[in-house]
């Protein structure tokens, strides 16, 4: 049997996010990425972003989850905007280690009445999940996409998500 790797389809990121801002000194700084039917992070949290020792903030797993499930509602529905949270639900499992490859995958589930529902996982690197979540994702307003837009930045070089490249570039955000 030979494993196919779906390719990588990457996504946008804002200078100033706590989640993907690759400018925040205090940030993530993470990578999302499109995956076949998902949106996914490649993650191994540094250590000022402990709860206890060697184990990762709660609040900290959280935001990524949620924001990569905002992106997995935005992708694989029919909205041309982003979507806010509206509602959270996180289970831990496990402990999230700190300083150690792990893989958040989120997938969108359901449309209904303009309200969107993910759901999303970290697991270590053997497939444990440490980490499960869902949440109800709502549209923004037009004029709150157009202002989100002038704060995206794309790569030179990286392959995008072609959704990305149209509802979410604007000429200002180039790098």
């Amino acid at each position: 049997m030979v494993l196919v790797m779906a390719e990588r389809l990457y996504l946008p990121y804002s200078t100033g996010c706590f989640v993907c801002g690759h400018n925040n000194p205090y940030g993530l700084s993470v990578q999302f990425y499109v995956s076949g039917d998902q949106v996914c992070v490649d993650l191994n949290i540094q250590e000022h972003f402990n709860s206890y020792k060697n184990i990762t903030h709660g609040g900290v797993t959280s935001a990524v989850l949620d924001e990569a499930m905002g992106w997995a509602a935005f992708i694989f529905s029919d909205s041309e905007k982003f979507l806010f949270t509206r509602e959270l639900s996180v289970t831990y499992k496990k402990n999230v280690p700190l300083n150690t490859p792990l893989l958040l995958s989120t997938e969108f589930v359901s449309m209904e009445r303009g309200v969107a529902a993910s759901k999303g996982k970290i697991t270590d690197m053997d497939g444990n999940v440490l980490t499960l979540s869902k949440g109800l994702f709502f549209p923004i307003s037009q004029d709150k996409m157009e202002e989100t837009k002038r704060h995206l930045y794309f790569i030179d070089g990286i392959d995008y998500h072609p959704k990305a490249l149209k509802y979410c570039k604007s000429s200002l955000n180039v790098n």
